[in-house]
């Protein structure tokens, strides 16, 4: 199961298959291809990639990016979903957009909702990458960026404060630009700080490549 226990039960059958069904199930009718059906607790079952697939087809806002977000990679191959993409089965296009959009590795809902908001601007940025002996929330190495979100709670701990401090100087003299977001701000004005943070990284993208090819 990709998600919390629903009220309702969507099932995919082949085409073809034509049962009355009662108000809590749903049939969802569709060609499935060889390997796509396997087999768990004695009922058949499509393979994650289709079920991942079929459920975005069916959903939409939040739930289905939410869905993609807490199961791509973790439970479902990208590169399967995306190879059915390319069958152009009914909901494909939706889920193309969520390949794109994907949020992937997050660590926490702040996260995943900024690198969201990131990848809908065109700016995709590793969660939680390695910068020396720092892990940071996103790195962009080719604007040399790094965006921060701050929940209060973690990091007003004295001494969380102390380190984060000596951690950012560090990458400071390093030449690396850091942008902190609160947690709150995330939640509240989303599309305000995604806003700043992708313009910010696009131009000194533009900058880094000018210099470069002087």
């Amino acid at each position: 199961m990709l998600g919390e226990e629903p009220v309702v039960f969507e099932a995919t059958v082949p085409t073809g298959t034509y049962r009355r069904t009662p108000d809590w199930l749903h049939l969802y009718r569709r060609e499935l291809p060889a390997g796509s059906v396997g087999e768990a607790w004695d009922l058949p079952t499509t393979s994650p990639a289709l079920t991942l697939l079929d459920c975005v087809a069916v959903s939409a806002g939040d739930a289905a990016d939410r869905l993609v977000d807490e199961n791509l990679r973790r439970r479902v191959p990208p590169q399967e979903v995306a190879d059915l993409c390319a069958s152009g089965k009914r909901g494909t296009a939706a889920m193309r957009r969520q390949l794109r959009e994907a949020a992937l590795d997050f660590a926490s809902e702040p996260e995943r909702l900024f690198a969201r908001a990131l990848a809908r601007r065109g700016v995709h940025m590793f969660p939680n990458e390695s910068v020396g002996p720092y892990v940071c929330d996103f790195v962009d190495k080719a604007s040399r960026t790094i965006i921060e979100i701050d929940g209060r709670e973690f990091h007003s701990e004295p001494g969380v404060f102390r380190q984060d401090r000596r951690r950012q100087n560090s990458l400071l003299l390093d030449k690396w630009l850091i942008l902190r977001y609160a947690a709150a701000d995330v939640f509240g004005r989303l599309d305000e700080c995604a806003d700043e943070a992708a313009a910010v990284v696009l131009r000194r993208r533009r900058q880094l490549r000018h210099r470069r090819s002087r």
